[in-house]
């Protein structure tokens, strides 16, 4: 399976640090099988969890200001050839197993050139999907879980149940500042999605989604259709509600107790992510 992960973002929540500095590429703790603590990017992060899933065809939705994002996934050996001292092994070890995973991934990069909303990001990457189903990953939305359970259970049921778009939820306390949906549960953990909201004043249920969606192609017809409707914010929204009218199968994966979603879209969110994973 092809992935696109969109990492166009302004990231205006976090103004003035990224201003210079993309919110995806801002470190998280990671601990190493030895117990080391590593600091990797988020967008990183997310990378390995995907090439682990298996995937490694990839395309990055980035803009102008992303060049940091697309030098990051470039390997550059003279990093590696300094890095040679008994202090620094570990660090050593780190890129090279960083760098071999980029050398087996094929890696492509396209250009959001205005900021118009995530569901004109997803619309760049129709060219590279090529009619084919696709997994789309925002590149600041991470879920941590056993294995990569959380993206199992989400390939699974998009089969089981012959979905047009899957893609995963979570129950929060107050889902005004997400997208959320309601529905029917088919069964237990799979909701299939009736209606979708962006950041409603008034929410319908707590289930909010999280940025991880398997599509078919035919979503690029919906956001085309829903440009014509919708605020750039609220298109992706519209688009699956147009799905919906269209008689498409959308499901959500709800996530496990076990299972941690890691948001760093307000510096207050972000201070508490370094705090619980150090």
């Amino acid at each position: 399976m092809k992935c696109v992960i969109t990492v166009a973002g302004l990231g205006t929540r976090l103004l003035p640090l990224t201003k210079s500095i993309p919110k995806e590429m801002l470190p998280i703790y990671e601990k190493t099988s030895n117990g080391n603590i590593v600091l990797k990017p988020i967008i990183q992060i997310i990378f390995e969890s995907l090439y682990k899933f298996k995937i490694s065809n990839f395309c990055f939705i980035v803009n102008k200001n992303k060049k940091s994002v697309q030098q990051h996934f470039t390997p550059e050996t003279n990093i590696i050839e300094v890095l040679t001292n008994q202090d620094k092994k570990n660090i050593l070890k780190n890129m090279k197993k960083f760098y071999a995973i980029l050398n087996k991934s094929d890696i492509h990069f396209t250009n959001q050139s205005k900021p118009i909303g995530f569901g004109d990001a997803i619309q760049k990457g129709e060219k590279f999907v090529n009619n084919e189903i696709f997994l789309l990953h925002a590149g600041d939305d991470i879920v941590i879980s056993k294995n990569n359970d959380h993206l199992k259970r989400l390939k699974y049921f998009f089969k089981k149940y012959n979905a047009d778009i899957a893609f995963l939820i979570e129950k929060v306390d107050d889902p005004r500042k997400y997208g959320v949906v309601n529905g029917d549960f088919l069964e237990k953990g799979v909701l299939e999605i009736k209606e979708m909201e962006e950041k409603p004043k008034k929410p319908k249920s707590k289930f909010a989604v999280i940025a991880i969606y398997i599509f078919k192609p035919i979503i690029f017809e919906y956001l085309s259709k829903a440009k014509k409707y919708a605020d750039p914010e609220k298109q992706l929204a519209e688009a699956f509600n147009i799905a919906i009218k269209n008689n498409n199968k959308i499901i959500g994966i709800t996530l496990k107790k076990s299972e941690k979603r890691i948001d760093i879209g307000t510096p207050e969110l972000y201070s508490k992510v370094l705090v619980s994973l150090k």
